[in-house]
């Protein structure tokens, strides 16, 4: 028995891409700006494996979509077998928080990807300072409630011990 070579290519991560828009007349720029971020993802070195174009009558501070548009897209998600969630437009964190929870998938929107591309491409010490300084400035709103579950940790007898470690700390 003797050693083969295993074929040890890395898997791609594989992304379904979200675009929003008001009207119908708006839905040809939504897919205009849905190729344009294929192609930066592609830059990324992930794969598209589906995309979803979806009217919006008004933002839902909820999902950023309707209930019932955010469940259609985590099905196509789903179907379309995506590891990562990515929105054409800016989502808050609360939106991206939610939409995770519903999709149990990453979900990340375009500046977060365009953050991504920079970081990869910064070579000088400034580029990969700027890059580093921005994306800290993206993520900050992000961690609110990343703890949350060392808030409510009690120790000890009662009265004998406060509460255990906060998030604070």
């Amino acid at each position: 028995m003797g050693c083969e070579a295993k074929d040890t290519k890395p898997v791609r991560q594989k992304a379904f891409l979200a675009g929003c828009c008001g009207t119908q007349d708006e839905l040809s720029s939504v897919r205009e700006n849905l190729q344009e971020l294929r192609e930066l993802v592609d830059t990324l070195g992930v794969e598209t494996c589906g995309e979803m174009a979806v009217r919006l009558r008004e933002i839902n501070p909820r999902y950023y979509l309707g209930t019932g548009k955010a469940e259609e897209l985590r099905a196509a998600a789903e179907e379309a077998e995506a590891d990562v969630i990515i929105f054409d437009d800016a989502l808050g964190p609360t939106q991206q928080r939610n939409l995770e929870r519903l999709c149990k998938k990453k979900v990340i929107d375009r500046q977060e990807v365009i953050l991504d591309i920079f970081a990869e491409r910064a070579w000088t010490r400034e580029a990969v300072l700027q890059v580093e300084l921005a994306r800290c400035r993206y993520f900050l709103p992000r961690l609110t409630g990343a703890w949350s579950h060392l808030s409510r940790q009690r120790g000890g007898n009662t009265g004998a011990r406060g509460e255990g470690e906060k998030q604070i700390e």
